[in-house]
């Protein structure tokens, strides 16, 4: 709650376990128009939150939390309905936020993301009728924040991304790496990987799926990300495809 008018963000509703927050553009004010990389930094907060509360459970041998962020974006105009005086938003990009936070019970326990925290498998052909969610792919999120394709176009309008390739695990991977300002014009560090998609068989080893397709995940605030940061400055930027 302290750390949300940092980035602009507000609650819209709080449900069971999930937390409904949103960042909002408005005409009149196209020089605040930073709605998602904002809404990637209020999540990397909350990822700092929850870290660091976890390192205290274990300390006191406490039960850790695990959560996963997703990320949407929406270029329509939000609808509110309203409880006595509290707007409630009614907008799809909650629904496809949800789907984007959730971890597949399949792969929670043996999927190996590596040195990442998100992950997306295709279901091989004749399993899409077995998907969660209505989906035909399996998410892996275990503390980390997924971010859905609209919201990385609308964020390379954003930030002037640098395109940038660096090893982990022996495995290149791709980032896009640039800053934006908080509400209050601080410059910060934001890091993208994109990520392939695999093809995920009953009983067999993950293997990568042979479509092209990808999916995005924002790095927390860590020291890989943060070298990966710094790497990039240093270095000239890819050509973009």
């Amino acid at each position: 709650s302290e750390r949300l008018a940092t980035y602009g963000a507000v609650k819209v509703f709080i449900e069971g376990d999930a937390v409904i927050l949103g960042v909002y553009e408005y005409n009149n004010s196209p020089d605040e128009w930073f709605s998602v990389s904002r809404a990637c930094g209020i999540a990397k907060e909350i990822l700092d939150i929850v870290n660091s509360k976890n390192a205290h459970s274990k300390q006191t041998g406490l039960p850790t939390l695990q959560i996963g962020i997703g990320i949407c974006y929406s270029d329509g105009r939000p609808l509110f309905l309203f409880d006595e005086n509290r707007p409630i938003m009614i907008s799809s990009a909650i629904g496809d936020a949800d789907r984007m936070s959730s971890c597949s019970w399949r792969l929670r326990d043996d999927y190996e993301a590596g040195n990442f925290n998100v992950g997306a498998l295709r279901l091989a052909d004749g399993e899409h009728q077995k998907g969660e969610k209505d989906q035909d792919l399996l998410r892996y999120n275990v503390n980390g924040i997924a971010i859905d394709e609209a919201a990385v176009q609308k964020l390379s309008s954003e930030v002037h991304f640098r395109k940038f390739k660096a090893k982990s695990g022996g495995v290149e991977e791709s980032f896009f790496v640039g800053q934006y300002p908080d509400v209050l014009g601080k410059k910060r560090d934001i890091v993208i990987r994109q990520g392939k998609v695999g093809l995920w068989q009953p009983e067999s080893v993950p293997t990568s799926a042979d479509k092209g397709r990808v999916y995005y995940e924002v790095l927390p605030n860590s020291k890989f990300a943060g070298q990966i940061a710094e790497l990039s400055r240093k270095k000239p930027p890819e050509k973009s495809d």
